[in-house]
């Protein structure tokens, strides 16, 4: 999946992800929906977690272009 993809989808996954923690809110904590809320707040938090994993894989590597291997091998 390419970077902008993800961004996009990562646009839409948070807007949910907002929807259903301020569900969250308005149901009394002791009830089945409340339960089912918490999990699919759970997975969109996953969710999130993976498409950000997916946009900084193909971020190119900054600290690597700064490192120079050479200098802590001694040589």
């Amino acid at each position: 999946m390419s970077p902008a993809k993800a961004q996009e989808m990562q646009a839409v996954v948070r807007a949910f992800h907002q929807n259903v923690r301020m569900w969250c809110a308005e149901i009394p904590l002791n009830t089945h929906l409340y339960v089912a809320l918490d999990v699919l707040h759970f997975a969109l938090h996953l969710t999130n977690g993976q498409l950000n994993r997916t946009i900084d894989d193909k971020r190119p590597d900054e600290f690597g272009r700064l490192y120079r291997g050479d200098i802590d091998d001694g040589q």
